[in-house]
């Protein structure tokens, strides 16, 4: 009984950061971010941007809450200031200015925007500090471990649609989707507001 109780609850903890992680509707803006690079360094930063994320998560999974508390921050503050990062992001792919190749070092994309705060952004960090909370650290690590292989797989997958589009279609592609991510940006913006508030 307590087996098949525990087995539920990392079901759910499971389902519930795939959804927060969100990697299948994060794939689209993975590609657009690395649609000028050679399939290599994509897989590469991909590879990055993932094991970022999963670090971080491991991190506010065992010691978020005392982390942010130590400095005074909560996890509405946390979640304004990713909106924005995020937004300015998008700002800058909407006016053509967030090609790879404007934005220095390539590499430097795996950790912002990639890893954080697309794939471990406000909300993943507060569902494992929940999950940690509430079913302890191990059902924590196994959700964020089989978390972080479905999304390298399907971030990964994510490459076919370069060959299936191609270029222009990429581009329009990058600037929908970058006006997307600012929208985005002001909803997590607003949602701390008003947790704030």
């Amino acid at each position: 009984m307590l087996q098949e109780v525990a087995g539920k609850e990392l079901v759910q903890a499971i389902v519930m950061l795939f959804i927060i992680m969100d990697p299948l509707g994060n794939a689209p803006l993975f590609y657009a971010y690395t649609v000028r690079l050679d399939s290599d360094l994509r897989k590469r930063i991909i590879v990055r941007s993932v094991l970022i994320a999963t670090l971080l998560l491991l991190f506010f999974g065992a010691f978020g809450e005392p982390f942010l508390s130590s400095f005074g921050v909560t996890l509405s503050d946390f979640r304004v200031a990713g909106g924005v990062i995020l937004f300015i992001y998008g700002v800058l792919g909407i006016l053509g200015k967030g090609e790879i190749e404007r934005m220095g070092e390539p590499e430097a994309l795996a950790a912002v925007p990639l890893a954080t705060p697309l794939l471990a952004g406000p909300g993943a960090i507060a569902t494992v500090i929940f999950i940690t909370y509430n079913w302890g650290l191990e059902t924590t690590l196994v959700a964020i471990a089989i978390n972080a292989i479905l999304s390298l797989t399907l971030l990964i997958m994510g490459e076919s649609l370069l060959r299936l589009f191609g270029k222009s279609f990429s581009l329009l592609l990058t600037r929908l989707l970058s006006m997307l991510l600012a929208a985005i940006a002001i909803s997590m913006i607003r949602q701390g507001i008003m947790e704030i508030v």
